[in-house]
């Protein structure tokens, strides 16, 4: 099993969890508690998390939660030094009045706004030398399904790096720039866990790969703890199956409160099995190369576009057509067949790939495009990327609809200027999918999973319709659905306004698969079981109606009511904590922190089965440099939108309170006016040194494997030569004489081939979704190598360049 671990490549493990804000050192996490309850492939948890600061000075703190699409915040309440600090949502200036109100009033407060959509932050007051700390989360997630098939649960050790004060004699720490110490020990666990899993006529397995598991098997559910309390120095994975998978299921919960946590709300999931069938495809590339993709973009989507074209498959053809304010084709057909001759010269084209096209003009590629049939009546699959807009978005969806039947569309979106309408309003039309790269992010990993798409048939045309008894009021969401691929699955929600308090109903799905119909019901009813933890079912109904909303435009009014009832963030509405209890007035400065919210930690990591996970060693220890930036004088902005910093990322900006507040509102307003935001990446820029060497290594490493992609040859073999002895550790002549001799038919190119592939798995398992397809080629091309059917040669190879590489 390989997890793909983002986050490890690009920050260390102290970004998030409780830390210290000056010196971003973790505060030691000493206790963990967690309640969860797992229905379908929904997650409602709860976790208390409980720090301890052991140095022997008072630590300002800052905690960080990453969240991703498919998951979300939905509680966070803080106990500082026994006092409850409780987050609540709130239309943004309305939290901005209540944040100025409580530091005239001499309280501390903290002001949190989620501007990339994926890291919650909140800052909380003094911690005092040997105090505790208490964080109080409640998480809603989709649980992802991994390839085979399980429903995975897994609970990240991000927040368990252990802060040591100097003089510890732990001999697994590591002297910090602070000259505290970071540990790369655990020394947190677990006072409390159960994870209950409803519905268990349904579960087949329930397994962890890293912990010890006792399930007690009850009337209406599995609960599930561990057998061994000690350390979690872990991620803690659940891998859940199911007896039947592809079993279309339904969850209905009951409403609570007011508002829109009132109603009932109904989850369906469904995850239908396609056969296996030959889908060879004609690939034709759109490159925007008109001059803003300049710079970095033009260089990633060179890289990006070598690696797609080392994927492609045998048997299939391609072409590669750059756009701007005219067009230029790589090969004057529109597309021509997969070879070694023609893989050469696409990887030189590429190699030279430059922004020198002038504006952005997109329909007449695509006009060439359609106006010629796939070659060899092949599926025809379209992948389009642009960092723009054009004038004429309605046209070009247009074009791409009119061709849907014999041509799918795929769309990537870079950086933060790029129309949203445009990537989406193609993808849709084109019955494919769409993703976006913001800046500082990978486009590889994004294209390859396009990629796997493509290579397979989809259900399109997809609809649903739910019929439920009285014909009650329902709001699905979200209300327009994309095709499903195969190893995916469709949730959608339903909000229903019903007279009765009993709930019994179905949802009708309909698709086409290769143009023939294909549907599937479920059935549901009220009084089914419930999600005690968390209100799962409307928290995650609420964030894919919002997002909805936030799409369509919708009346900001009625985005942030429904934000602030149902407790989910949007982009009009921000997160503002106050300090109640602590009346006595703080002194310092008002500042304002900026976080770059880079690569973060989720709950959904995939799953892949294969070879042994032997992950390479990253090295974690570093000489530290200290930081000679001083504080900034200024006082920061606390009114107005600051948005993103013009030229840079999209940014995570929060409020917080570091002085007394007893000046007149003329004073308070005199100190914004004073501030600027060009003081406002200090903080976050004062580790930069602390993480050059791991964003260094990531890159060499990244850059070895995109060497090692590119001397694959077409048919998916490689060749022995210096530039492989560099890549396995090994000198030529080591190469070439440690082939086995006991192996009959062994080739030069059959023994470079393998070492490379066990070269992949075993060092390069954090990067398995990038040259997932390139391995597979590479499998193919070794079977086809053996001599006779049972033939075990090949296999003894594979044993022969594991030990050759150990």
């Amino acid at each position: 099993m390989a997890t793909n671990t983002i986050f490890s490549r690009h920050r260390s493990t102290s970004l998030f969890g409780l830390i210290i804000k000056q010196t971003e050192q973790p505060i030691p996490l000493k206790e963990v508690s967690v309640e969860a309850e797992i229905k379908a492939c929904l997650l409602g948890l709860k976790s208390v998390l409980k720090y301890t600061n052991d140095s022997s000075d008072p630590a300002e703190v800052l905690f960080r939660f990453p969240v991703e699409e498919s998951s979300a915040v939905v509680g966070l309440t803080a106990i500082i030094d026994g006092r409850r600090i409780k987050a609540d949502i709130k239309e943004k200036e309305e939290a901005r009045a209540a944040y100025d109100d409580a530091i005239a009033s001499g309280q501390s407060a903290a002001l949190g706004e989620e501007k990339t959509g994926d890291v919650f932050s909140i800052t909380l007051g003094n911690l005092s030398p040997q105090k505790d700390a208490e964080i109080h989360l409640q998480v809603v997630a989709e649980l992802p399904i991994d390839a085979e098939e399980n429903v995975r649960f897994s609970l990240p050790s991000v927040f368990k790096s252990r802060y040591t004060p100097t003089g510890s004699s732990d001999p697994l720490a590591n002297v910090s720039d602070s000259g505290s110490q970071v540990s790369s020990a655990h020394s947190s666990s677990y006072s409390r866990f159960q994870l209950n899993i409803l519905e268990p006529q349904r579960i087949a397995t329930i397994v962890s790969p890293t912990h010890t598991l006792n399930c007690t098997n009850g009337e209406d559910k599995i609960e599930v703890t561990l057998s061994d309390q000690k350390p979690a120095d872990k991620d803690l994975v659940v891998l859940i199956q199911h007896k039947e998978p592809y079993q279309p299921c339904a969850v209905v919960e009951e409403g609570t409160d007011t508002g829109f946590m009132s109603q009932k709300a109904v989850m369906v999931n469904f995850f239908p099995k396609f056969d296996q069938l030959e889908n060879d495809c004609e690939f034709i590339f759109l490159v925007d190369r008109s001059g803003s993709m300049s710079g970095q973009f033009i260089q990633s989507a060179s890289e990006t576009l070598i690696l797609f074209m080392k994927s492609l498959p045998e048997n299939c053809y391609f072409n590669i057509v750059g756009f701007g304010s005219r067009y230029e084709q790589l090969f004057p057909e529109v597309s021509v067949p997969y070879s070694q001759s023609t893989l050469d010269k696409a990887v030189a084209h590429l190699t030279g790939l430059q922004a020198n096209l002038g504006g952005t003009e997109l329909l007449s590629p695509l006009d060439f495009i359609f106006k010629s049939k796939p070659q060899g009546g092949l599926s025809r699959q379209v992948f389009v990327l642009t960092d723009g807009a054009v004038s004429n978005t309605d046209a070009c969806v247009q074009m791409v609809k009119q061709n849907n039947k014999s041509a799918r569309c795929f769309t990537f979106g870079i950086g933060s200027g790029v129309s949203t309408a445009l990537v989406e309003g193609l993808a849709h039309a084109g019955n494919g999918s769409a993703e976006f790269v913001k800046e500082g992010e990978r486009l590889q990993p994004k294209v390859i999973r396009s990629l796997k798409r493509a290579l397979q048939p989809a259900l399109t045309d997809v609809s649903l319709e739910f019929k439920i008894d009285g014909k009650p009021e329902i709001l699905q969401c979200p209300q327009t659905l994309p095709p499903i691929f195969a190893g995916e699955k469709l949730v959608v929600y339903a909000l229903v306004k019903a007279k009765s308090d009993k709930l019994t109903g179905k949802a009708v799905l309909k698709g086409k698969l290769l143009q023939k119909s294909i549907s599937d019901t479920v059935e549901f009813k009220s009084g089914a079981g419930e999600l005690p933890p968390v209100s799962t079912v409307h928290h995650l109904a609420a964030k894919a109606l919002i997002k909805d909303w936030e799409h369509e435009g919708k009346d900001s009014r009625e985005i942030v009511k429904l934000s602030v009832e149902s407790s989910v963030v949007s982009s009009r509405t921000a997160f503002i904590a106050v300090d109640e209890e602590n009346l006595k007035p703080i002194e310092g400065a008002l500042k304002t922190f900026v976080v770059q919210a880079k690569a973060p930690y989720t709950f959904q990591r995939q799953v892949h089965g294969g070879y042994p996970t032997k992950k390479r060693k990253r090295s974690t220890s570093r000489d530290r440099k200290k930081s000679n930036k001083k504080a900034p004088t200024k006082k920061m902005q606390v009114c107005g939108d600051m948005g993103d910093v013009q030229g840079g990322p999209p940014m995570l900006s929060f409020v917080v309170a570091k002085g007394s507040r007893s000046k007149s509102g003329a004073e308070r307003c005199e100190y914004q006016r004073q501030s600027q935001c060009d003081n406002a990446l200090l903080d976050y820029d004062e580790d930069s040194d602390d993480d050059s060497e791991s964003l260094n290594e990531s890159t060499s490493l990244q850059s070895t494997l995109s060497s090692i992609i590119g001397a694959q040859q077409a048919d998916g073999s490689w060749k022995i030569n210096s530039a492989l002895a560099r890549f396995v550790g090994k000198t030529l002549q080591e190469v070439e004489s440690g082939c086995p001799t006991e192996c009959q038919g062994v080739t030069a190119l059959l023994w470079a081939t393998l070492l490379i592939l066990e070269l992949l798995h075993t060092q390069y398992v954090d990067d398995l979704e990038e040259w997932e397809l390139v391995g597979a080629k590479a499998e193919a091309w070794t079977k086809k190598q053996s001599i006779s059917p049972g033939d075990t040669s090949l296999d003894n190879m594979k044993v022969a360049a594991n030990k050759f590489l150990a």
